[in-house]
């Protein structure tokens, strides 16, 4: 049978290996930064909505296969949540991811009322149909993040070459198969959304390779201007909404702020400042160290301040304008009594003898002399 050729056995292999080098490369760097986790979500549902057929399947090849990819797809997906640190995606993101998965469900119907025929029309094969067109765009996610990280990621050539050539040599593996006339070949569901996924990795790929090396040596494997390069994927990442994202998300904002402070200052119109790097990379084993600098900077100024304001005058030492007022009506009623002790007359020299050591005198100017 045509259907077990040799590209058919070279795209599983190929598939096989992608995930064997992403985890490796996982383990390796103990780091999980640049993989997206919206898209390995979106593998793992690809696999438990096409392989509904599992336990019914005779197939030794097929059994293998199918528990390898369903299994490692999970395990991914544990690593990343659990185990190694990974980067933190962006709101939109989330918003393609949400589009992806919604628009996948909702075309999936009418695929399979237009191109199935009657006879296999059910909820079985609505799923197959639906995991097809949710792998042919699931990578998205993974191309958007790769744009934005400017950081060494666990994402390399290896890995995407074995992805994208996994879907390439099915095509030919279609082919062969539309060639033989004993073979009923391939669905047009298959053909056509393997075609679109096969054409995002062929336009990537021309992005890859021709990007800017000069400005990727700090590890990133492409950035905004290098998408701009592709046919396919700057017409879907060159929307304004996405290179709007780059510049008003707060997670994209730098460690301290737009204005390079903290404070009020920080962020877009004195909003908290995020804990997220400027491409979305934690920065956590740096979190406080600003805090702690701004504080000292604080308490230095105030330190000056305190000896600035105990070396000035008394009255301008007065911030409340009712404590001043109340210090001057004293220093005046002070003054008043001041001027009328000097009105009075000295008593005698003689006096001061007749008094004791408590003021109090003992009657001797009364007496007639």
């Amino acid at each position: 049978m045509t259907a077990w050729n040799i590209f058919r056995i070279l795209a599983d292999c190929s598939h096989l290996l992608s995930k064997c080098i992403l985890i490796f490369a996982i383990h390796r760097n103990r780091s999980a930064e640049g993989v997206s986790f919206i898209t390995q979500v979106f593998y793992a549902i690809v696999f438990c909505t096409r392989y509904t057929d599992f336990f019914h399947e005779r197939s030794n090849w097929n059994f293998f296969f199918k528990l390898f990819y369903i299994v490692s797809s999970f395990y991914i997906l544990i690593i990343m949540r659990w185990l190694f640190p990974r980067t933190r995606e962006r709101e939109i993101s989330w918003k393609l991811g949400a589009v992806v998965l919604m628009g996948s469900l909702f075309i999936s119907p009418f695929t399979m009322l237009i191109f199935d025929k009657g006879d296999l029309w059910g909820f079985f094969r609505w799923m197959y149909d639906f995991s097809l067109i949710l792998e042919s765009v699931c990578v998205l996610p993974q191309l958007l993040l790769l744009r934005q990280t400017t950081v060494p990621t666990v994402i390399d050539s290896f890995y995407l070459l074995a992805l994208g050539s996994y879907r390439a040599l099915y095509i030919l593996n279609w082919i062969v198969r539309g060639i033989d006339p004993s073979d009923s070949g391939a669905g047009a569901v298959q053909i056509i959304f393997g075609v679109v996924q096969t054409a995002l990795y062929v336009d990537f790929f021309w992005v890859y390779y021709t990007r800017q090396r000069v400005k990727l040596r700090a590890g990133g494997l492409v950035d905004a201007d290098d998408i701009r390069r592709g046919w396919l994927l700057n017409r879907i990442f060159g929307n304004k909404r996405f290179q709007a994202a780059d510049t008003d998300d707060e997670e994209s904002a730098p460690a301290l702020g737009r204005n390079g402070a903290g404070g009020a200052g920080a962020g877009v119109g004195g909003q908290r400042r995020s804990k997220w790097g400027a491409r979305g990379i934690s920065i956590s084993a740096d979190e406080g160290v600003h805090e702690a600098q701004e504080e000292g900077v604080r308490r230095h100024d105030s330190d000056d301040d305190d000896d600035e304001f105990n070396d000035a005058a008394p009255d301008a030492r007065m911030r409340d304008p009712d404590e001043l007022a109340r210090v001057l009506d004293d220093e005046e009623s002070s003054e008043e009594e001041d001027s009328d002790d000097e009105g009075l007359p000295e008593p005698a020299p003689g006096a001061a003898h007749g008094r004791n050591a408590s003021g109090v005198s003992n009657g001797s100017e009364w007496r007639d002399n």
